[in-house]
């Protein structure tokens, strides 16, 4: 009986991998402006709409790119859904005329061709490097812990390409040395990054589209590669896991070289003058956030935000007075978003602060 049981769930886990298989190929039965979503448990149209555009009243349009959903109450963990990407990040994939295609859809920046065993979109780019910067003693230095510093997210550009498709025995929930199935034929011993796509980010004040807000759960590592899938195993996971979630490249080169920088007192007054960045989201779904959490910038190497760099955070009342309320620290940065950590603050800190370089 045990032994029909599991050949039962093998055919099963089997059918779905198959049918899923085309979502690890980017652009693969996709079409311009639209990615692949693969939908974890708990997940529901209208939910899924309320993290694409922050309005579940939408689920409509997402049901209309999706003719193989026949009843809008019924999708199930796994299943593969093409969503809209915002105009704004269609413009600016599009290459402009004789520049080079660019393949990939986890926003970590243009990626070289993946190695023939395995279709990956989407490689993180390494940290930009920390350059020598000055230390001021004034106060005792607060020292990131490395595991924060590897469980700290990012802002991605897009969706990455693999996911987790299934588990073994039907689990809804995968902690360390859990094993699962992934959406493409990898070779065994490779090793990924386990993300969570939580949802899009808009920016506060402009309204303008940033990407998905990426946590990152732990790693996983290949045991078995087949046809069209593969069985991972997954290691030192800060959260569980489940169907739906993403694997993305590991960098092993991805380490805090420097620490926190020592605090500084706030001033009494900020100086007038433009901001120079914007808090954008919180690692969770949070109002406010306080000292020793982690925030995301609308500032990336492009405007200087590496690694390292302070800054002051302020509010600017309607009289035109601006209050330091806070300083965070950069600790890893892309081109155009960054993750930092709330070294200090008076007050809650909330989404839509200003940013002032120190």
């Amino acid at each position: 009986m045990k032994q029909t049981r599991r050949w039962a769930v093998a055919l099963a886990v089997g059918a779905v991998v198959l049918g899923l298989a085309p979502a690890a190929a980017p652009g693969a039965g996709e079409r311009p402006g639209f990615e692949t979503y693969v939908v974890r448990r708990g997940d529901t149209l209208s939910g899924i709409a309320g993290r694409l555009f922050g309005d579940a009243r939408r689920w409509r349009e997402i049901l209309k790119e999706n003719p193989q959903v026949t009843n809008p109450n019924r999708i199930y963990p796994g299943d593969s859904l093409l969503v809209p990407v915002p105009e704004a990040a269609v413009a600016a994939a599009t290459p402009a005329p004789g520049d080079a295609a660019v393949a990939g859809t986890a926003g970590a920046g243009a990626a070289a061709p993946a190695p023939a065993d395995v279709d990956v979109a989407g490689k993180q780019a390494p940290d930009t490097e920390i350059p020598d910067l000055p230390v001021e003693v004034v106060r005792s230095v607060a020292v990131v812990n490395p595991a924060l510093y590897r469980s700290a997210g990012y802002i991605a550009d897009g969706l990455p390409a693999i996911a987790i498709v299934a588990s073994e025995d039907d689990r809804e929930l995968l902690a360390t040395d859990d094993a699962a199935i992934i959406n493409a034929p990898v070779s065994p011993g490779r090793r990924f990054t386990v993300v969570r796509v939580d949802r899009r980010v808009f920016h506060p004040r402009t309204g303008q589209y940033l990407g998905w807000l990426t946590r990152v759960l732990g790693t996983a590592e290949v045991t078995c590669r087949d046809l069209t899938s593969s069985t991972v195993v997954l290691r030192g996971m800060r959260d569980t896991a489940g169907v739906g979630d993403y694997l993305v490249s590991y960098d092993p080169a991805d380490v805090l070289e420097e620490n926190l920088l020592p605090g500084r007192d706030l001033p009494d007054c900020v100086p007038g003058g433009p901001a120079d960045g914007v808090i954008v989201a919180f690692d969770e779904d949070r109002i406010m956030v306080g000292e020793q959490d982690l925030v995301y910038l609308d500032q990336g190497t492009l405007s200087s935000a590496v690694p390292g760099k302070r800054y002051l955070i302020y509010r600017e009342s309607e009289r035109g007075c601006r209050t330091a309320i806070g300083e965070l620290q950069v600790l890893r940065a892309r081109e155009q978003t960054a993750t930092a950590l709330v070294t200090s603050s008076v007050v809650e800190v909330q989404v839509g602060d200003l940013l002032r370089a120190r």
